[in-house]
């Protein structure tokens, strides 16, 4: 563990509620048994409490609630089972009267829930087999009705002599009409066949199917029956008209009804495999006349009984799902906050000489007073005799998570920090930082007042609406809009400041305080308002524009160079300033952790470096904007040139300590640069070696004073004090150390430059998004009103509209979130964050985390 936290008590270092983390103490908690289950689900409601693993070396099963465990788990299971019935059925919307606080013995819940499954089930068995009856039973209508046709329409056999059968004629004309028709006024040809053969001859010679098959099959079960039989087989197919539900599958399918004549015992048996094995359904049919009569009156009783079964079947089932869906939610709380209450306690140890539980974990310091008031509360719900006790201790060199106090507002702000990763304990945080910078750099690559009022309304409509939209399932989207819908409000706000300082209003300017420049026919440059007495001298205005830019620059032939120039070197400057506080940070750090080595060989430095090179360049930007390069006394002064200062910056190292006349900015500028150029040399060598060097002679110096062995033998063991150990808490390795702080020097040197020029995707996204804005406008929305038609401008407006939205409003948006985030993970957090690796993050026993788990 990290032993730069060994020194930290909790009164050495009060914090803030986000620049640095929550004091933290290590506790241990001692209870009866009998009042483990209503402590823990106290401190479980108070979420202050990080419990600690005190049996490491067991596995889940043999701890001691892992039967209870279990036995949620199968809980849970009939719960699943329940829901995906409620959700099978349908009902709608359900309002939970369940109470999800409310005290269920789990011995009750269970029986409940295991005799609620068992009707259920019982009922889906009953309801399947009515079901699949009457499914069945409208088959076999079919099969009664479309069979009186084939036999109606067969022909009449007459026994001939030598025991041969003569065939007649068929019974009935075009062999149209129904089932009830052909029974009443035709005599059906199977009946006729009967009486015209004997008896043996009839039913020795000939057989028959009758069923219902898939209408996708007929092809294959008549090729199939044909080639098995080679044949020897009769086959007759009609079409049902409707859909029909398959008893086995529960689909609805077309299906068709057959016949299949055929003869003798072997083809019998052949041709019912062929069947069983295309799924067909087979379905008897009567011989006689009154007999098929009877059987269709039998079968529709049935289907009228059966229907009104159903029907009666499937309202108590309604009811009973609704009962359950109306407390389902409830008891899939209560089962889940009792399970989270048992691993729990699986994590405690039993004392079996005084009969009590212990617990250690981690909590705020000044949560102390709520967590001895959550022990008392379960005691006494318990009825336990003996009072539960709270005990401070020390951690030694253990690392306390880290824990910051967050609200709606700074939470979005601390995800985003987090992220990249979790801070140390009592390191600094970079989310109150995020807050202002973090929306500000987003604006100054969105500024455009238009964009940025759109997007502050949907965020305000999100932040009147959180009640209502928490309650809700909304889809991803829209989700991650109302997590961060306090940045994105924040992001509005500062995108309308920069849009005023741009003049941009859905990219038209707005001349609120009247352009200071005007045109004249002197000269194609325009001059200041008051200075046009002269055109062609095209002398600025006197006063310039009071709020951000001229709008008149909107319109000018060089308005883009003006507006590149201006965005470059302001990107640059916000780059350096946020990089120079990152150092800044670092140094708060290393005091606060009291490391000098960190404050003289890592902070110094890399000020110096940072500041020699970039700083001075954004001394050199200020200078330029202050000078008035149009002043009298800068006219009469040949060598009073405005320099290009990438010329000036490059000039410092390609030639040091000489500055041509053209470059010149102010006097010394030769020597200055001389200096900070051989301070950012200096630098260098200044990170890299003394660090590790400093680290070996502590090293050296600890191991002169460490016991001998004789020592160690009689005391038993060394103070972890007297080991010496680096910042990471490993033994001390020279070479370890030396490698490490060269890639932190080399690191940090070329991300200077690579860092500052990363900066320039300020002034990159800013063009991007004003270019973009110009080119919807120009080209869509004015184009269509300069054609006076009303559908052309409905249509181009149409189109201009969706572009801002779909375009600007989301993709260009998106991207500017993104790389203002990339702007302070890597440029802005890597300054001073997570140096010496990531924290642990405070993760307590929360039934609040538990109920966002669920929600997730």
């Amino acid at each position: 563990q990290d032993v730069r936290f060994a020194h930290l008590t909790p009164s050495s270092s009060p914090m803030g509620a986000l620049f640095r983390s929550e004091d933290m103490i290590l506790v241990r908690l001692y209870f009866e048994r009998v009042a483990a289950h209503d402590t823990v689900d106290e401190l479980g409601k108070l979420g202050m409490v990080q419990f600690k693993d005190l049996n490491p070396d067991r596995s889940s099963f043999q701890r001691a609630f892992s039967n209870d465990i279990k036995r949620c788990d199968e809980m849970q299971r009939r719960l699943r089972f329940l829901e995906v019935q409620v959700t099978a059925l349908d009902l709608g919307k359900v309002e939970d009267v369940g109470d999800m606080d409310m005290p269920v013995r789990l011995d009750d819940l269970d029986l409940h829930l295991h005799t609620m499954e068992k009707n259920i089930l019982e009922m889906n068995d009953h309801w399947n087999s009515l079901n699949q009856q009457h499914n069945e039973l409208v088959e076999l209508r079919h099969v009664l009705e479309k069979a009186a046709e084939f036999f109606h329409d067969a022909p009449r056999a007459q026994s001939a002599a030598y025991g041969s059968l003569g065939i007649l004629d068929p019974i009935g004309g075009d062999g149209s009409g129904s089932f009830r028709g052909r029974l009443t006024d035709v005599e059906p040809s199977i009946s006729g066949l009967r009486r015209g053969w004997s008896t043996e001859v009839a039913s020795n010679l000939l057989s028959f199917y009758t069923g219902v098959i898939g209408r996708e099959r007929v092809a294959s079960f008549e090729r199939i029956l044909f080639r098995a039989t080679r044949g020897n087989c009769f086959v007759r197919f009609a079409e049902i008209s409707e859909q029909l539900t398959d008893p086995s599958s529960g689909e609805m399918v077309k299906k068709s009804v057959f016949v299949v004549f055929f003869s003798g015992n072997e083809i019998r048996v052949k041709v019912g495999k062929i069947c069983a094995a295309f799924n067909a359904s087979r379905y008897p049919f009567p011989e006689e006349h009154h007999e098929q009569v009877a059987a269709l009156a039998s079968c529709q009783a049935r289907l009228l009984d059966l229907s009104r079964i159903i029907e009666t079947t499937s309202q108590q089932r309604a009811n009973t799902l609704s009962d359950v869906a109306g407390k389902l939610e409830s008891w899939k709380w209560v089962v889940k906050r009792e399970k989270s209450i048992y691993h729990t306690l699986n994590l405690f140890n039993f004392d079996t000489s005084n009969k009590l539980f212990y617990a250690e974990g981690w909590c705020p310091v000044d949560a102390i007073g709520d967590i001895r008031q959550a022990l008392e509360t379960g005691r006494r719900k318990s009825n336990a005799q003996v009072p539960s006790v709270l005990e401070e201790r020390s951690h030694g060199h253990e690392t306390p998570p880290t824990h910051f106090k967050t609200n709606r507002f700074t939470q979005v702000f601390q995800s985003i920090v987090e992220a990249y990763g979790v801070a140390q304990y009592h390191e600094v945080n970079p989310a109150p930082f995020s807050i202002a910078t973090f929306p500000f750099l987003f604006a100054v690559m969105f500024g455009d007042v238009g964009h940025g009022t759109i997007m502050t309304l949907f965020a305000l409509y999100l932040i009147l609406a959180e009640r209502r939209l928490a309650k809700q399932k909304l889809n991803e989207i829209m989700g991650f809009a109302y997590t961060g819908r306090y940045i994105i409000f924040l992001m509005g706000l500062f995108s309308i400041y920069t849009g005023l300082i741009y003049n941009e209003v859905f990219a038209i300017p707005v001349d609120l305080f009247r352009s200071r420049w005007k045109f004249t026919e002197g000269n194609s440059m325009a001059c200041g308002i008051n200075e046009c007495d002269d055109p062609k001298l095209a002398l600025p205005p006197a006063n310039p524009y009071p709020l951000g830019f001229d709008p008149i620059w909107k319109g000018s032939d060089n308005g883009l160079v003006f507006f590149n120039s201006y965005k470059m070197k302001l990107s640059i400057i916000f780059g350096v300033a946020q990089m120079v506080l990152g150092i800044c940070l670092s140094y708060m750090n290393a005091k606060f952790f009291k490391e000098p080595l960190d404050v003289f060989y890592q902070f110094i430095p890399q000020m110096i470096l940072m500041n020699s090179i970039f700083g001075y360049l954004v001394v050199l930007i200020i200078l330029k904007w202050s000078i008035n390069w149009n002043s009298d006394a800068c006219k009469n002064d040949p060598t009073c040139i405005a320099p290009d200062l990438k010329n000036v910056l490059i000039g410092m190292f390609m030639s040091p300590g000489h500055v041509p006349d053209e470059l010149r900015l102010y006097r010394g500028q030769g020597s200055v640069q001389l200096i900070l150029l051989g301070l950012a040399l200096i630098s260098v060598p200044w990170m890299l070696f003394p660090k590790p060097l400093l680290l070996k002679a502590r090293h050296d110096k600890a191991r002169g004073y460490r016991p001998l062995s004789n020592e160690v033998d009689t005391v038993g063991h060394v103070d972890d004090d007297e080991v010496d150990h680096t910042d990471h808490g490993k033994p001390f390795d020279f070479v370890d150390a030396f490698v490490n702080q060269m890639i932190h020097t080399i690191e940090f040197v070329l991300g200077t430059v690579s860092n500052t020029a990363s900066y320039l995707r300020l002034w990159a996204l800013s063009l991007a998004h004003a270019q973009l804005s110009d080119v919807f406008l120009e080209k869509v929305l004015l184009l269509s009103l300069s054609t006076g038609n009303v559908v052309a401008i409905a249509i181009g407006f149409s189109v201009w509209f969706g572009a801002t939205m779909g375009v600007l409003m989301g993709m260009e948006s998106l991207s500017a979130f993104l790389h203002a985030l990339r702007l302070h993970w890597v440029e802005f957090q890597n300054k001073f964050y997570n140096l010496h690796g990531a924290g642990t993050k405070f993760i307590p026993y929360s039934y609040t985390l538990l109920q966002a788990e669920e929600e997730a």
